[in-house]
Formats: C-alpha cells, structure tokens, sequence
C-alpha cells in the first residue's frame, strides 16, 4: 500500500462523516474490521495495544500513523510485531524518529525462539506371565505419568472367572527397572516375558468381559481404569502353530508328554478335588483284601489312575485345555522354541478332535504325573511296585 493511499486511509478513519461502508471499499476490508479500526483512530489517546495488532494490514498501517502523531510508543511498540511486514517496517520507523527526538520508548517485542520439538517418549513395555494349568495369567501394564513416574497396573486373569484382580500403583523409573529386573529373572518359570502393549489392554479387557459371563464381582476401580485405557482391540486368538503333515502331528502328539519337564508345567495338575478323590480310590485298592497278590493290586492301582484319566475329560476340560494349550504354543512360538510349541499345538488339536484322553500325553499326564508309582503307559504290563516306594502321591 503507497504512503498516499495510507494517509487516504487514515483521513477517511478519522472523519466521522464517512461511512464505514466508504473506508471498507478504499482498504479492501470488511465493514466491520473498518468501523473498529474508526473507534480505535477517533479514540487513539485510550486505545489498547491488542485492538491495533488484531487489525488488518491496511487499517493497521493507518493505525500505526495516527498512534506517532498522538505519542503513543506503546501502541507502536505492539504494532512492530505485526504478522504484516509494513506494518512491522512502520511501527519501527516511528518509534526510531520518537528515540531520535528523545521520547523514551519502549523495546519492540523480540521474535520468540522457536521451541525444539521434544521427541515423544516410547511408551513402557508390558509384561505377562504364561496362562498356567488353570486358565491364570498375570499382567503388568505401565504408563509414564509426568513428573509423578510409572504408574503400574498390575492384573491377574483368568479365562473362565475373568478379571480377578486389579492393583495400580504409581513408583518411580528407578523401581519401575527393579521391578522389570525381577520379573523377568525370578518369573522364568512362569514364562515372564515382554508383550505388545496393545495385546496386554487387550487381554484385560477381554478378562473383565468374562467377569460379566462368570458372575465374579469386578475388582473395585477396574471400570474406571479400563475406561482410561481408551478404546482396546478385540482379543486376537494366539498364533499357535499349524498343523502338520500326518506322520509329523503324530511325532509331535507323542512328545507332548515331554512338555511337562519344563518349568512352565510344573505346576499343570488335574483339578485338586478330582485328584483327592482318585488318592481315596487309590487308598482303598492298596489296603483291601480282596486282591491275592501284590501284582494283581498293582493292576488294579494302574487301571484306577487310567480310569480317572477318560472320566476327568469331558467336554469342559478337554475345551479349556485344548485352548490354554494353543496359547501355550503360541508363547513358545514367540520365544524361539518351535519343538515344545509344535507339541502343544498337536496335543491341544488332538483334545479338541475328541482324542482318548490316554492318546494324548501331555493330558494323560496330568493325573498320573500326581501318581508317579502307580501310573504305566498305556498297554503297558504293570509291575509290582518296588519294596518301601509310595503308591500314592497326595496332591499338592
């Protein structure tokens, strides 16, 4: 805009004779932003600094003029930071003649520093133990809190109550790492290991959906935090391995029974009360007199625990253990240890196809691994047990 123009401009502005329909045509503005810029010019000895820089360039130009010839260093001094270069060049050039006949002045506001971009912090990983022989699993789910630390939500699951329990907790970095430290060294035998975040939300949730099936009360605060967590994916079914050719599923079928040397199934038993009532049965057989000798006792021990195995899987068991075993084989999959997972992929096909029970290993073994003395493979000839040794193993 020439200087002509502006002094039209600010002429115009200060007659209130025109209207501010006239001075919105000669600037190239709306009708409104003109009859502010009238306000402010008639009133310049009271205008307020933030009403001259919101002004368009045009008017804002003008406005600059009428604030040097009315003293106005401060309204000058805010219009040298105006978005509209000549507007800025304006507002300079007069607080610089203003400096050079002695009026103090005050310094026009400097450009900020641009702020460095902090690159956003990696969320924590999650942590979760195996699923165990019950259907039970824990997981730990951090997230930082600024200036507080990690907040930690510590779960245990299970895939038929759901969400049993739900602690959260706030500590800092350091003991998040002891913590992650612990876990992973002292859980080994759970199957400690690192998950996708989302994963983890996931299977919260999908725990707290069951709750809702199974009736089991909702630990307190767990809707709260959950709803924090924000919307969570569906539950993924766990990528256990495929099947196998026919000869390559029965191998893995008959090394499921070697799953249960692992840490990770030392603690995979049939049901506590159904093991009591078999040790009963058990009792019984060893101090009846109805036997004539040692080996037909014996017999009779080994045919108890085979019975007890075809009774103690129905429909139920054979379900629940077939699906905690493809998540079971899924996990060995993630940590590298394809033969055990091909395994427990094959012994969880076998009980969902409606295998006997004494076909698949690794479940026959879930009685009789209670009963070390007594149990024999299956066709086996039983042998008389050996002087001193336990036929029976109590439950743990």
């Amino acid at each position: 805009m020439t200087e002509l123009h502006t002094d039209r401009v600010l002429e115009m502005l200060r007659d209130p004779n025109v209207e501010s329909r006239d001075v919105a045509v000669a600037a190239g503005v709306s009708r409104e932003e003109a009859a502010r810029a009238a306000r402010l010019v008639l009133g310049i000895a009271k205008a307020k600094p933030e009403e001259a820089t919101t002004l368009p360039a045009p008017l804002a130009l003008a406005a600059a003029r009428a604030a040097f010839a009315a003293g106005r260093a401060d309204l000058l001094a805010a219009l040298a930071g105006h978005s509209a270069k000549d507007v800025a060049k304006e507002a300079k050039r007069g607080l610089h003649l203003m400096r050079s006949r002695g009026v103090a002045v005050p310094e026009p506001p400097r450009a900020a520093a641009p702020a460095h971009a902090v690159a956003p912090e990696a969320p924590l990983p999650a942590y979760a133990t195996a699923i165990d022989g019950q259907g039970e699993r824990a997981v730990w789910l951090p997230r930082v809190i600024p200036g507080k630390g990690v907040e930690i939500a510590q779960a245990v699951l299970s895939d038929v109550h759901g969400l049993l329990e739900l602690q959260v907790g706030v500590i800092g970095r350091k003991e998040w790492r002891a913590l992650v430290k612990g876990l992973v060294e002292k859980g080994a035998a759970m199957g400690v290991g690192e998950i996708d975040r989302a994963r983890a939300a996931s299977l919260v949730a999908a725990a707290r959906a069951e709750n809702d099936r199974s009736g089991r009360r909702v630990p307190e605060g767990a809707d709260l935090w959950l709803a924090q967590l924000g919307p969570v994916a569906p539950l993924a079914e766990p990528a256990a391995p495929p099947a196998l050719q026919d000869e390559e599923e029965r191998e893995a079928l008959a090394a499921s029974g070697a799953l249960h040397d692992l840490p990770l199934f030392a603690t995979w038993l049939a049901e506590e009360p159904f093991l009591r009532e078999v040790a009963a049965k058990l009792d019984e057989v060893t101090v009846s007199p109805l036997y004539v000798d040692e080996l037909q006792r014996a017999e009779q021990l080994v045919r108890t625990v085979a019975d007890a195995v075809e009774r103690y899987f129905d429909e139920t068991r054979r379900a629940a253990l077939s699906r905690r075993l493809l998540a079971i084989a899924a996990h060995l999959t993630e940590r590298g240890d394809a033969a055990h997972a091909r395994a427990a992929a094959a012994a969880a096909r076998g009980l969902a196809a409606g295998a006997p029970a004494r076909t698949v290993p690794f479940a026959r073994l879930l009685v009789e691994k209670a009963f070390p003395g007594v149990a024999a493979p299956p066709d086996a000839s039983p042998e008389a047990p050996s002087p001193g040794s336990p036929l029976v193993v109590a439950p743990r």
